[in-house]
């Protein structure tokens, strides 16, 4: 697993991992973290997920050698139950149009994406980004994000 690089009044850095094999660190450079002190005005979700600048590397998810058969690619985010930090909404921007949120295996919500823009990966070919959103009913120290097509 890897921490997450970049947040914002946190004490405690939560875990991010995927069930796709990634770049070494790219997956924990691309987490940002907002807090939502109580009273504090709900931040603007759209602002995080901004498409990647022209030149900046992309992350890349490839399925795994171990497990070539799992279609579905799976991103883990866990705080630290003793941290005092909890995730009440997730928001992704990525080339899957469609996310579905879990709790363990409870199923939280689906987050059909909005297509922001385009851009090119390393091989030149042209990939659509898509930003999904979706504030959960609970908080949680957990959660499972599965992007897909």
């Amino acid at each position: 697993m890897e921490t997450g690089a970049e947040d914002v009044g946190l004490t405690r850095r939560p875990m991010l991992a995927s069930s796709w094999d990634a770049a070494c660190g790219a997956l924990a450079h691309s987490l940002r973290l907002t807090r939502a002190d109580v009273g504090a005005r709900d931040l603007d979700w759209e602002e995080p997920l901004a498409p990647p600048a022209p030149g900046q590397d992309l992350v890349v998810l490839k399925s795994s050698l171990n497990s070539p058969d799992e279609k579905p690619c799976f991103l883990y985010l866990r705080c630290d139950p003793n941290g005092g930090e909890e995730i009440v909404s997730v928001g992704v921007l990525s080339s899957a149009r469609n996310m579905e949120v879990y709790l363990g295996d409870e199923y939280c919500g689906t987050s059909r994406g909005k297509n922001v823009c385009s851009g090119r990966d390393h091989s030149e070919h042209r990939i659509i980004f898509y930003k999904k959103y979706l504030k959960l009913e609970s908080s949680s120290h957990a959660c499972k994000v599965k992007d897909q097509g």
